[in-house]
C-alpha cells in the first residue's frame, strides 16, 4: 500500500506538524552546463553540522559533510573497508616503524587553486598538532578529546606525543618521524578529521573561531566544494558537474518522514522503528548499515551518589537494556556488555554483565546508603543522531526503569542547537548524574574509540584509572597483535568492573531513500561519498 498524500497530511496534521520550505527555495540556483541533467539531491539529516572543519570537533554531521568536501591522504575502499590510496599513492614504513614516508599524488589541486604539495601536507599536520592551541582551554574542553590526540598519545607540545617530526623530504615526498610506532597509524589517518585542506583557506575560519565553531569554509579537493553555508540548509556544489546537494537538517524523525512522502526529501539519515513500517508500505528503500556504532549511558562520577560503585552497578542492573532494543531499535541491533563491537574486538568472559535485575539493583541502593538523593539525567532534545534516534523515548524507558528501582531521577532537556548539549555533557557540571551519548566508528581499530573515551580523565565522566590509560598507552605502539588484544581486552574488563559509563546498545543505523534513488552508498564508517549517488531522470 502507498500512503496518499491526502492520508499523510492528515495525520502529520494531527501531530502539529506542517510541511517545511521546500530546501531548494533556500539554494543558490544554478544553470546546468550544456547536455547536463544534474539536479539538487536533498538529504534529510537529524542535525546540522556544528562546522566546516571536521579537525576541530567530533560532531558526527561534520565528518559526514567533510567527507564530500575534502579527502585524506588515506582512503576507505567502498566494498571492503580496506585502506587505499587517495592523496597519498603510495606508502612504506622504515624496518623499526619509526618513520613513515607517504608518496603524494602530483596532479591535485584544491578548489581555491592552491596545489598539493609535500609543504602543504606538513601544516595540515601542524595544524591538527597545534588545534589544543587553536581552540583554546574553553572549547577544547567542549568538543572532547580530538583524533590527533587519540591517535598519537598527544597533542604537538604534549611529551606524550609521539610524532616527532613531520617534513617535506622533496616536493610531493612526506616523512613523518616518530618516537615509538603508533600500531594502525594508517587506518587511523582515514579518520575524517585528517581531511587535508587548504591553508590558504585558514585564515577567516581561524579568525572567526572567537565566537565559537564557524562555518566558514574551506577548500578541499573532493568532488564537492561549499556552496552557502550561512543558513541552516548547507549546500555543496558539485565540482565535476554532478548532482549538486541540499543538506537539510530535520531534528523530528516524522518531519524526515512527511519531507519523504511529499518529495521534498529524495532520502533521510536516522530510521527508527516507529516509522519502519510507513516507510515499507510505501515502498521506500531502506538501507541499514551493520553495527559500527555504540550508544552509552554515561554516568559523571563527580556526582555525590555515584561515586559509589554500588549505586554504579545499581544503575546498570536496572536498565532492562534488552527490552529497550526491542522496543527502541531497529532489528539486528543488539545489547552492549563493552563498547567496542565484537567485530572490532570479541568480549570475554572477564567482562562483567549486568543482568536486568530491579532487586539486585535496590538490594546494592541500600548497600550503598543511597536515601534519594536527585541524580540528573540528561538527555538531549532538538535533533537526533545516526545512534540515537527519539532520545526523549530513550529517556522516558531508561528513568522509568530507574525510578522503579528506587533512584530519584530529575530530567534534564538539553538543546543540540549548536553543539550546546555535547560543549555541556563535555565540559562537565557538578549536578550531572547521567546522559545519554554514543560514538559512530570511523577507524577499524578497538584501541580507537577506548583510548578517545577513557585514556585521559575527561569531565564527561570525572573518571581516572591508571591502569586503564597505561594499558592504552602500551596497545598504542604494541605490534605483537595478540598481546595488544589482550591490552585493549582488559581495558574493557576494567571499565566493566568500574562503570564510568553503561555500554547500551551497538544499533543497527539506517536511511531511508525516495523513489528517484537509484543509488545510495551505505557504508557503516559513514564514508557515504554523495557523488556517487544515483538519481532516476
Amino acid at each position: 500500500m502507498h500512503l496518499s498524500r491526502r492520508a499523510l497530511l492528515a495525520g502529520f496534521a494531527s501531530l502539529g506538524l506542517t510541511p517545511f520550505v521546500a530546501p531548494a527555495a533556500a539554494l543558490p540556483q544554478q544553470s546546468p552546463s550544456p547536455g547536463s541533467t544534474s539536479r539538487t539531491f536533498r538529504i534529510g539529516v537529524p542535525a546540522r553540522a556544528l562546522t566546516t572543519d571536521p579537525a576541530v570537533t567530533n560532531d558526527i554531521e561534520t565528518h559526514r559533510l567533510g567527507r564530500q568536501v575534502y579527502q585524506n591522504l588515506i582512503g576507505v575502499d567502498e566494498e571492503t573497508g580496506e585502506t587505499i590510496p587517495e592523496l597519498a599513492i603510495d606508502w612504506s614504513f622504515s624496518n623499526d616503524g619509526l618513520e613513515l614516508v607517504l608518496e603524494l599524488d602530483e596532479d591535485v589541486t584544491f578548489h581555491d587553486g592552491t596545489e598539493l604539495t609535500a609543504e602543504v601536507v606538513v601544516s595540515n599536520f601542524e595544524r591538527w598538532g597545534n588545534v589544543d592551541e587553536l581552540l583554546g582551554d574553553e572549547q577544547l574542553r567542549q568538543v572532547g578529546r580530538l583524533p590527533y590526540s587519540v591517535v598519537f598519545g598527544g597533542y604537538a607540545s604534549e611529551d606524550s606525543c609521539l610524532l616527532e617530526s613531520v617534513e617535506a623530504t622533496d616536493e610531493y615526498t612526506v616523512t613523518l618521524t616518530l618516537t615509538d610506532p603508533v600500531q594502525s597509524l594508517i587506518s587511523s589517518l582515514t579518520h575524517p578529521a585528517f581531511a587535508i585542506s587548504s591553508p590558504a583557506s585558514w585564515a577567516a575560519f581561524d579568525e572567526a573561531l572567537d565566537d565559537g565553531l564557524p562555518h566558514v569554509p574551506l577548500a578541499g579537493t573532493g568532488p564537492y566544494r561549499w556552496g552557502d553555508t550561512s543558513g541552516s540548509t548547507l549546500a555543496l556544489e558539485s565540482v565535476n558537474n554532478g548532482n549538486d546537494v541540499a543538506v537539510i537538517p530535520v531534528p523530528n524523525l516524522h518531519e524526515r518522514l512527511y519531507g519523504l512522502t511529499t518529495e521534498q526529501l529524495d532520502a533521510f539519515d536516522a530510521v527508527s522503528p516507529a516509522i519502519l513500517r510507513e516507510l515499507v508500505q510505501s515502498g521506500y528503500q531502506v538501507l541499514q548499515r551493520d553495527p559500527l556504532a555504540v550508544l552509552y549511558l554515561g554516568i559523571n562520577q563527580s556526582h555525590p551518589a555515584l561515586q559509589d560503585l554500588h549505586v554504579r552497578q545499581a544503575v546498570a542492573h536496572a536498565l532492562f537494556r534488552t527490552d529497550m532494543v526491542d522496543t527502541l531499535h531497529l532489528e539486528g541491533s543488539y545489547v552492549a556488555h563493552q563498547f567496542n563491537p565484537p567485530s572490532l574486538l570479541e568480549r570475554s568472559d572477564g567482562v562483567t554483565t549486568y543482568n536486568a535485575s530491579l532487586s539486585r539493583a535496590r538490594n546494592l541502593l541500600d548497600a550503598a546508603g543511597y536515601d534519594g538523593e536527585p541524580i540528573e539525567f540528561w538527555y538531549p532534545t532538538g535533533a537526533e543522531r545516526v545512534y540515537m534516534t527519539q532520545p526523549q523515548k530513550l529517556f522516558s524507558y531508561l528513568s522509568g526503569r530507574l525510578a522503579a528501582a528506587g533512584f530519584n531521577i530529575v530530567a534534564k532537556p538539553g538543546s543540540w542547537h549548536n553543539g550546546d548539549y555535547m560543549s555541556q555533557v563535555m565540559g562537565g557540571s557538578a549536578d550531572r548524574g547521567l546522559h545519554l551519548f554514543g560514538r559512530n566508528v570511523y577507524v577499524r581499530d578497538p584501541f580507537y574509540l577506548l583510548a578517545e573515551l577513557f585514556e585521559q580523565s575527561s569531565a564527561e565522566f570525572s573518571w581516572n584509572n591508571p591502569t586503564v590509560a597505561e594499558a592504552l598507552a602500551q596497545a598504542r605502539v604494541e605490534d605483537d597483535a595478540d598481546a595488544r588484544t589482550a591490552l585493549l581486552t582488559r581495558v574493557e574488563e576494567a571499565i566493566s568492573l568500574d562503570i564510568p559509563a553503561v555500554p547500551l546498545t551497538f544499533p543497527i543505523t539506517a536511511l531511508a531513500s525516495g523513489h528517484d534513488v537509484e543509488f545510495y552508498p551505505i557504508s557503516p564508517v559513514l564514508d557515504e561519498q554523495y557523488a556517487r549517488v544515483r538519481l532516476l531522470d
